[in-house]
């Protein structure tokens, strides 16, 4: 519900602890002021690797192209605070003194084996950072759209280079109804992002043929 209520004022969080940790995240307990300026308390999750004015990580939306084909790259993998595995675009930490770009390109090919490509005539495409769920947690991602020549020698046999302890399937999907039907019919839960440039795929269709 809107108001024009003139005496409101501009909502900041006005204190910060925290109240537990693990190597990876913590619990904090913030205190914010709202718009009539009264105190209210909330619950906030954070990565402990975050960086000051840097995003934590990239999400990576790889364009396979060989002639007119065009395919994406999906990673589906065990995801134990929801029980089951997710659908997923391949995605990573910013490493210290990275680049959106690097990290994407790194990211990628580590999870999957491809090289993307970044040149002068097709570059990678950052957006701003952008929230992941901003009611639970400050975590902030780029999103990077990387091409992937799938002519180029390097990417004639990828392979992954994974961590210790990291199981990922790696699904090539075309782009046209492929993606769709994969979201609509797989086992493994889709996160939203993915949803969203799927459904965004199909209306930009829709809507192209008016």
């Amino acid at each position: 519900m809107s108001s024009n209520n003139s005496n409101k004022v501009e909502p900041k969080v006005i204190g910060k602890e925290t109240v537990a940790s693990t190597r990876w995240i913590k619990l904090e307990a913030l205190t914010y002021t709202d718009e009539t300026g009264q105190a209210r308390p909330w619950n906030s999750v954070s990565r402990t690797t975050t960086q000051p004015n840097v995003a934590d990580a990239v999400v990576i939306i790889p364009l396979l192209k060989s002639g007119e084909k065009m395919e994406t790259i999906l990673v589906e993998q065990f995801r134990p605070p929801v029980g089951k595995n997710t659908m997923e675009f391949p995605a990573g930490l910013i490493d210290k003194s990275e680049t959106p770009e690097q990290a994407a390109l790194r990211e990628l090919k580590e999870e999957t084996g491809f090289i993307g490509s970044s040149t002068s005539t097709v570059p990678t495409q950052v957006s701003r950072a952008v929230c992941m769920s901003p009611g639970l947690t400050d975590e902030s991602v780029h999103t990077v759209v990387v091409t992937v020549d799938l002519e180029d020698p390097q990417n004639q046999n990828p392979k992954a280079q994974l961590d210790d302890g990291e199981f990922i399937t790696i699904h090539r999907v075309p782009l046209d109804e492929g993606l769709q039907t994969v979201l609509d019919q797989g086992s493994s839960m889709p996160i939203m992002g993915l949803y969203l440039f799927s459904v965004g795929l199909k209306l930009g269709k829709e809507m192209a043929g008016r």
